[in-house]
């Protein structure tokens, strides 16, 4: 086999392997570090099998290190003193083929397939002011909570408390505050069943109308309830504050999903009197899950003295108990955490040409090219 032919099928079945190794690595199989290095050490394999046993080196069959040196610095010259010349260029292309299959696989299997399977969350800051979605829970077999109703009108404000404010989706084009957010609120109790338990469940939706100008800048919802402190002392032997269970959470997902994948949890809130509820922004945007806020709960509880709402009262409930919420951002700053994998496929192949450049270094001055012309 010709010089020539003889390098340009080395540097084809080298360009294979570079393929073959590309796409295992980007693929992230369990199996790759196995399988790359496997077909590493077959094709270095028979690339020295195919220089020893090539007709060029047999007469050096037993001096296989001496083959390898005249098959790779095949002669092309005969200087005048009887020595003789060798291709230093050729050198070099055999010598860093031959090293970057020897050393990727190596690093493949020490560094880059560990990093690729290894999950981090990456921090960012950004900034948002539009207020979240809650849900309000009545746990169905606890009694001793507050009865949800809505024969009374759930109310909501943006800026203060104003029963003749204009309404938030047409206040919002000229900025009008305070404004009524009050048609948010769901118009009926649904059944909401989570982790095999029934709750009535009342939910407020944010939208687009529900917008914060500043830090501080409040929300106040209104919910009203009913209560029975005779179920309260027969249940639990002592009469309990009236309460609720709410979630805060991001309009995006369903209100199951947010659940479900941890973007929101329920907190035990007194429902008599006012909650004030600061709100954090963590933005989460997890692997495989839609992203959506998490939002930290810093809760105020401000209860009332009085309980005009019991049913079990001498003479009845003189009236309608109320929740109020205030809701804040302290700040717009928000915190973005993505879930990712510590180096994806296009930094690995971006490290492999480095070391690629490394070994051309390599191989430029052990095959005599870097003081040869």
């Amino acid at each position: 086999m010709s010089l020539v032919r003889s390098i340009t099928w080395l540097v084809i079945s080298w360009t294979g392997w570079a393929v073959v190794a590309a796409v295992l690595v980007a693929s992230g199989d369990p199996g790759t570090p196995i399988a790359f290095v496997a077909f590493s050490a077959l094709w270095v394999s028979a690339v020295l099998l195919a220089l020893v046993s090539s007709s060029a080196c047999r007469d050096h069959a037993k001096q296989w290190p001496s083959s390898l040196k005249q098959r790779v610095y095949s002669p092309v010259a005969q200087k005048p003193t009887g020595t003789t010349q060798y291709s230093h260029n050729l050198g070099n292309t055999v010598i860093t083929l031959v090293i970057t299959t020897a050393v990727l696989p190596a690093l493949c299997w020490h560094s880059w397939y560990p990093e690729r399977n290894r999950h981090v969350i990456i921090l960012e800051r950004d900034t948002v002011a539009y207020f979240p979605s809650f849900t309000l829970f009545q746990r169905a077999d606890w009694t001793s909570q507050a009865i949800l109703g809505v024969s009374a009108t759930p109310k909501c404000f943006l800026g203060w408390h104003d029963e003749t404010a204009a309404d938030c989706s047409i206040a919002r084009d000229g900025l009008i505050f305070p404004c009524n957010c009050a048609g948010n609120w769901a118009d009926s109790i649904r059944d909401f069943e989570w982790q095999n338990t029934s709750y009535r469940a009342l939910t407020f939706t944010s939208s687009e109308n529900t917008v914060s100008l500043s830090p501080t800048f409040r929300m106040i919802a209104q919910a009203f309830f009913t209560y029975d402190s005779s179920k309260s002392l027969a249940d639990s032997s002592v009469i309990l504050s009236p309460s609720l269970f709410i979630a805060v959470h991001d309009p995006t997902p369903s209100l199951e999903e947010a659940l479900k994948n941890g973007y929101t949890r329920m907190v035990l809130i007194n429902a008599n009197g006012v909650t004030a509820i600061n709100l954090g922004l963590d933005y989460r945007e997890a692997r495989g899950r839609t992203p959506a806020y998490d939002y930290q709960l810093t809760i105020s509880p401000i209860p009332s003295n009085t309980l005009e709402c019991d049913v079990s009262a001498p003479g009845g409930a003189s009236g309608s108990c109320f929740l109020s919420l205030f809701l804040q951002f302290p700040s717009f700053e928000r915190q973005v955490s993505r879930q990712d994998i510590a180096m994806k496929w296009q930094d690995a192949a971006s490290l492999a040409g480095s070391w690629f450049a490394l070994f051309q270094l390599a191989g430029w001055i052990a095959s005599g090219s870097a003081w040869h012309t």
